[in-house]
């Protein structure tokens, strides 16, 4: 059998694809790396490895905790990808006009995303968090913050608020169904008009293809065969650090794992008693600095931190802030699957800008001083391995016909962050494409 399309990954970018093509009469093969993550311990798959990160500036270690602590990076396989795990943050709008968001970096490959990253809002219900649903922690930090003047802005989220019960436990997967995730839309597939197979636990090893055309796939399913699948088309969302891998070993290598950017972060915290951020939903409010934002953020790791400085600290007692920034696009991805990358001066400025205004706001929140203490920098949103412009057109198109990526390799630069809502965007964008082409427009 010939496969239409053939959608490698379930993330938001194959989950999307699958989505808008699966009513289209079209003969459709889903394979996935991962297994299905039940919900409500889906943060137990979270691998963290070390990220290699070299720091390029000589600094004072000591006076920067974060700066002493091997950088780390945090990646899953499963169904859905990372969507399972994430804080539901859609930024997009608010990095407008920042030259790294994404509407800025496509629109320089000639490529307008603006329509799709509506329609992806409308669908994964995109709204601010509501004053109401803000917990004291939040509310706090957003009154100290716009006093030391901040504009402190209400997060874009993917939930449905109606469905919400502020339980704070986003990362481990919603089990009110109110976050959405790309299992979403794989359900809802499955129960189409025309449902895809769907082959789990199965990894792609190389995308066949001959005289410039896509064949199909090769790849080891769960019992350890070889199996080959053939197909006119296929879109490749494995994520940033599986996309480059596969391309390498398919002898697609131009370009391919370099420019890795991760949207490195630390979150910033210390004593505040009872203040209960960890009960709270993540990352409510933010407040924007171009290349880098302020949120707040429990992290479970500032507690063992807290408690070596001498504090009688428990959960309920750490108020943390996260920085994100925009780090440059300098890592890669080499052919064995490690990573290098690059801490650069400009990267390091802008964790030392965030890092004292984190160290204001949080003493203006009544934070012991002495508490206070960072996590380890840490990765979280790889990209760029398979940049538009140098793996792919404005089309999404490798080199090879009918091979196309949409998921966060083909962001250029590091937008600083969560990709998320792009990621949909250009899946949708994409869709519309294929169905063009099958249609004959």
């Amino acid at each position: 059998m010939i496969y239409d399309v053939i959608i490698v990954g379930t993330g938001a970018g194959g989950a999307t694809v699958a989505h808008e093509l699966c009513n289209e009469n079209l003969n459709l093969l889903i394979l996935d790396k991962g297994s299905k993550i039940p919900r409500g311990n889906a943060v137990n798959k979270i691998k963290i490895t070390n990220l290699n990160l070299e720091i390029e500036e000589e600094t004072d270690n000591t006076e920067y905790e974060f700066l002493s602590q091997s950088a780390e990076l945090m990646e899953i396989v499963g169904v859905g990808g990372t969507t399972p795990v994430s804080l539901a943050n859609a930024c997009y709008a608010c990095t407008s006009c920042y030259k790294n968001s994404a509407t800025a970096q496509f629109k320089g490959h000639d490529f307008e995303l603006f329509e799709e990253l509506v329609d992806a809002s409308k669908e994964l219900k995109v709204g601010s968090l509501p004053s109401h649903m803000m917990g004291p922690a939040t509310t706090r930090l957003m009154r100290e913050g716009e006093k030391l003047g901040y504009f402190m802005e209400p997060m874009p989220k993917f939930i449905d608020f109606s469905k919400c019960d502020s339980c704070g436990l986003c990362i481990l997967g919603c089990t009110k169904g109110a976050k959405w995730d790309a299992t979403d839309f794989i359900r809802d597939v499955k129960s189409s008009e025309n449902p895809p197979e769907i082959e789990t636990d199965f990894t792609v090893t190389k995308i066949l293809h001959n005289k410039g055309k896509v064949q199909g796939v090769e790849g080891i399913d769960k019992n350890g065969d070889l199996k080959v699948y053939q197909s006119k088309k296929v879109v490749l969302g494995a994520g940033a650090l599986n996309t480059p891998q596969i391309l390498i070993k398919s002898d697609i290598s131009q370009d391919v794992g370099e420019g890795l950017f991760t949207d490195l972060f630390i979150t910033v915290g210390g004593f505040l008693k009872d203040i209960e951020l960890n009960k709270e939903i993540p990352m409510g409010v933010k407040s924007e600095f171009g290349p880098y934002f302020l949120s707040p953020h429990y992290a479970g790791q500032l507690v063992g931190m807290i408690k070596d400085k001498g504090f009688d600290v428990e959960e309920s007692d750490v108020m943390g802030i996260m920085i994100k920034i925009a780090d440059e696009s300098n890592g890669k991805i080499h052919d064995d699957g490690t990573i290098t990358k690059k801490l650069t001066e400009k990267d390091l400025k802008l964790f030392k800008k965030g890092y004292k205004k984190c160290v204001e706001l949080l003493t203006a929140m009544g934070v012991d001083p002495d508490s206070i203490s960072s996590t380890a920098i840490r990765g979280a949103h790889p990209g760029g391995t398979a940049a538009i412009g140098k793996v792919v057109n404005k089309n999404l198109e490798t080199k090879i016909a009918g091979l196309y990526i949409t998921d966060a390799s083909v962001i250029p630069q590091a937008p600083g962050r969560p990709p998320i809502l792009t990621i949909t965007a250009l899946a949708k964008r994409l869709s519309n494409n294929i169905k063009n082409e099958f249609n004959g427009l």
